[in-house]
Order: structure tokens, then sequence, then C-alpha cells
């Protein structure tokens, strides 16, 4: 028992330092079964980003406008995270729309330089965030410590949800995801989705609404990643979690909670 508690303790710090760009604990041991292991820690840390970012919006309204707090918010969540997902979201606009083959889209996906259809992807999505933001937390700063939090770990349930059904995409150990989650069985399943309680939040109608659409992009997206490059990288994980999170949070705004 002591055995198996330590050993998803390493776990969730092999994530928690993959994912993001705060330190883990000293002691931690990292290694490529700890980081598969963590990716049921997704979400969870996801949780904790979205409180941590709740704390600094909150903060930061009280001495300036709320623009001004939401994009130093948007802005403190880059840092934490390192724009990781971001980079992804960029990475797979870039490859997917300038590489007609597999190969061609694989390529591009690794090159660091920032394209014009990543940057135009990442352009539309933070600033739909940003007004989206604006408009809820304008009227309730106080939304922020559900909503954020909510935000973020819905959104990377959903991103690593894909491993339920895709394979992944590359035959070396290149890209960003190796060695994170090759396998999702049910007890990850069940640990990653423990953190969704929070949709509880919403209305009935409103969490419907929210999974139904959630359901309807995880599909759409796992159908853009099969027919283009026969799988995942980790840039597809990262594409999938700024597109749910986005799409919740217009959700959010179009019910008016």
């Amino acid at each position: 028992m002591i055995a198996a508690l330590a050993r998803q303790y390493h776990a969730f710090f092999n994530a928690w330092v993959f994912f993001t760009r705060l330190p883990a604990p000293p002691k931690v041991v990292f290694n490529d079964d700890h980081l598969n292991q963590g990716s049921r820690y997704f979400s969870w840390i996801g949780l904790i980003i979205g409180v941590l970012l709740a704390v600094i919006f909150y903060g930061l309204q009280l001495v300036l406008p709320v623009a001004l707090a939401v994009g130093l918010m948007l802005g403190a969540s880059l840092l934490l995270t390192g724009a990781f997902h971001e980079d992804g979201l960029a990475d797979v606009f870039d490859g997917l729309g300038g590489g007609f083959s597999k190969e061609a889209a694989l390529t591009i996906m690794k090159d660091s330089r920032l394209g014009t259809y990543g940057a135009a992807a990442l352009i539309v999505t933070l600033g739909l965030r940003g007004l989206a933001l604006f408009e809820v937390l304008t009227a309730e700063p106080m939304a922020a410590f559900w909503l954020l939090p909510l935000l973020h770990c819905w959104s990377r349930f959903w991103a690593i949800s894909t491993l339920w059904t895709l394979d992944y995409a590359r035959a070396d150990a290149s890209s960003k995801s190796k060695p994170l989650a090759t396998r999702f069985g049910l007890s990850a399943t069940i640990i990653a989705a423990l953190p969704l309680v929070l949709i509880a939040v919403l209305p009935w109608q409103g969490a419907l609404w929210a999974l139904l659409l959630a359901v309807f992009l995880r599909a759409v997206l796992v159908g853009w990643f099969r027919r283009r490059l026969d799988g995942y990288t980790g840039d597809c994980l990262g594409a999938a979690q700024q597109l749910q999170e986005l799409l919740l949070l217009l959700v959010w705004v179009a019910l008016g909670v």
C-alpha cells in the first residue's frame, strides 16, 4: 500500500513538472514509467493551475481594471505552463494547415518556427478567451474561483481522453508527448474524471450542453487527427486542451451564468 502511494506521488510530480514550470519537491524520482502513470493527473494539475490563476486574477482586479487583470492573468497562465498547450495548438494548425501529407505535417509540427496558420490560431483563441473572461468576470469577479478551475481541469480531461481511441502517430520518441500516456485505462480515466464534478456549478441544462459539445468537439478532433496523422502527438493533446477550454468558456458566456 505504501509503495503504491509512493508510486502515485512520484507519478503526480512527474506530470506536474512536465506540464508546468513549477518545481517538484525534493527526492521525486523522474522516469518514463512515472510520467506515463502521471497522465491520470493531467486534469488535477489543471484544477490547481485554475485555482492559482483565480487567486492571481482576484488580487489584480482589486487594484486594476478588469480588462487589465484578465490580460495579466492570461499572461500568468502562459508563465505557469510555459505556453505548453498554446505551442501545441500553433504546431497543429501549422502542420495540418501547411502539410499535405502525414510526413509533411509531422515535420512541420516539429519545426520550432511559428507559421501563419499557427499565429492566426493563437491570436484568435487568446483573443476570444480574453474577451469571454472579461465578459464573465466584469459582472462577477468571484466567479473566477469556480470558472477557472473548471475550465482548466475540464479541458485537460477531454484532451487526454484522445488516447482512448487513437494511437501515437510517430514511429520514434521525438514528440513532446513521449513517453506520456501511451496507455489510458479505466482506473486512470476515473481518477482523471473526478475533478469534473465542478461542472455542477452550471445549471443542469448548461452542464448537459457543455458535455454534449465537449463530446462533439472531441469527435471532430479525433476524426481530424486520425485522417491527417493516423493518430495523435503531444501537439494534438495541447491543441485539444486549448479548444476545449475555449468551447466551455463560450458555453458559459452563452448561458449568462
